[in-house]
């Protein structure tokens, strides 16, 4: 339609803590723009602005596309055209993998849920695996394959104390300045440890983006999860945890 699109996400959201004063567009703290105009320069240049609200495009269905190489280069080549990381989060995250797993490749990456998906058990949500699961499944494709190092994201430090005692310096993991404050009573999203949390944020994109790197990959079904699975290029092995809905 001979329109150029800008990500805005300078209105109020958790990555501003809702202040509708804030205008700093926190999409390109992460991400390039599609076509690398900044939201700065069309406010100041365009002539024709056109707003439009995105509806979400992912639904519960699309956590069936982990077996679906068609589905997945479908979503790869348009996430590494029209959304691509910044280049600066990319060197970041090369860089901590050199120093992670001193020039492995040999890594199994693990996505592991826990908090609101444990205590709250959210409807239609998959089911998560238990830390025990995890453990010997870890196990077992440490048998097969040797690892030199496991890579762990999670965002249930209760998930990752168990695996540290568990498996001690060969996982690997990235800490945040500051983890996230959870109790039962609520969702994960309410939480505001969350809010205008960049270095949580930038930690967890990061993370994911290692996790699209390893060579072998064990996760459960999540949003991050989807996402990992589209920036990779493939895995050697991988598990997805079907364990159905809650």
């Amino acid at each position: 339609r001979g329109e150029i699109p800008i990500v805005d996400l300078s209105f109020p959201n958790i990555f501003n803590g809702f202040n509708s004063s804030q205008t700093e567009n926190i999409w390109e703290i992460f991400f390039e723009q599609p076509f690398g105009y900044k939201l700065l320069d069309i406010q100041k240049k365009a002539k024709n602005i056109k707003y439009t609200d995105v509806p979400n495009c992912f639904t519960f269905s699309a956590h069936t596309i982990y077996h679906q190489p068609v589905l997945l280069d479908f979503y790869h080549t348009i996430v590494h055209k029209y959304i691509p990381i910044r280049k600066e989060i990319i060197n970041e995250s090369n860089d901590k993998m050199s120093k992670l797993f001193k020039g492995s490749n040999n890594v199994l990456g693990i996505l592991s849920r826990g908090t609101d998906y444990i205590a709250r058990r959210p409807r239609f949500h998959p089911i998560a695996p238990t830390v025990d699961m995890i453990i010997n499944d870890i196990k077992e494709m440490d048998r097969k394959y040797n690892y030199d190092y496991y890579f762990l994201t999670t965002e249930d430090v209760n998930i990752r104390a168990k695996l540290i005692h568990e498996f001690g310096s060969k996982l690997k993991f990235l800490k945040p300045k500051k983890d996230i404050e959870y109790d039962d009573k609520d969702f994960l999203y309410k939480s505001k440890s969350l809010y205008k949390n960049i270095d949580l944020n930038k930690v967890y994109l990061i993370s994911i983006y290692i996790l699209s790197r390893c060579i072998d990959i064990m996760s459960a079904r999540t949003g991050g999860a989807l996402i990992l699975f589209i920036l990779s290029d493939g895995f050697r092995n991988k598990k997805v945890y079907y364990l159905g809905r809650y």
